[in-house]
């Protein structure tokens, strides 16, 4: 039977391994966030400034590259990251990663957008550097890729609600926006968004006068 020490130095290690995890996690979801947010300082604090990155349209170090694609970013409609599937191998100080991520890029056209759908794998080399976890090299692969032209239909629904007799500045409470207007910026005083609101009649006919349009 293992004596106290040796469980204890067991649980130790397991807690390690555990908090390793989480902090890269945690990163992982947090440069989505800066990503979409377009917030530059919260992109740099994912990667450590001698890190690479190679995203297919530029590679080099990844500090430039937060440099140059978060105003990029800036330039579109929207963008949202989305992940899955993290695989987390550690080894000591250092952690190989595979995670699934799904974006799309808004770009306006005309009184509609195009929606660049595209899904790959973020394969990422973490090391921990006093006690913290950053991206050290990260290598994009694609796997698959869709164009998609969509009318505005926030516009086509807020005129929807407008007409069931809504309030259509409802539709446009909490929507997202860049840093540091976006309301998750608001953290724990996030009750100074909320207000109270009529409910909306028939909430499904809106969807449902949307047929046409398909």
């Amino acid at each position: 039977m293992p004596s106290i020490e040796e469980r204890l130095e067991s649980v130790e290690r397991e807690l390690r391994d555990l908090r390793s995890r989480e902090a890269i996690r945690n990163v992982i979801h947090r440069y989505c966030r800066a990503a979409d947010r377009c917030d530059l300082e919260a992109f740099k604090a994912c990667y450590w400034p001698d890190g690479f990155d190679d995203h297919g349209f530029f590679g080099g170090n990844a500090w430039e590259f937060c440099d140059y694609v978060i105003p990029v970013l800036r330039q579109i409609e929207a963008s949202i990251h989305a992940i899955t599937n993290t695989i987390i191998d550690l080894d000591g100080t250092r952690a190989f990663c595979e995670s699934q991520w799904s974006v799309v890029h808004r770009l306006r056209e005309g009184d509609g957008f195009l929606d660049f759908w595209h899904q790959g794998r973020y394969l990422d080399v973490f090391e921990e550097r006093g006690g913290e976890w950053r991206i050290l090299v990260r290598v994009v692969a694609g796997d698959a890729d869709r164009l998609l032209r969509t009318r505005d239909m926030h516009a086509i629904i807020t005129q929807a609600l407008a007409a069931m007799g809504g309030d259509p500045a409802d539709a446009d409470l909490l929507r997202g926006a860049r840093a540091p207007a976006d309301p998750v910026a608001a953290g724990f005083d996030l009750a100074r968004l909320a207000k109270t609101r009529t409910a909306v009649p028939d909430l499904w006919s809106p969807f449902r006068a949307l047929a046409p349009l398909l």
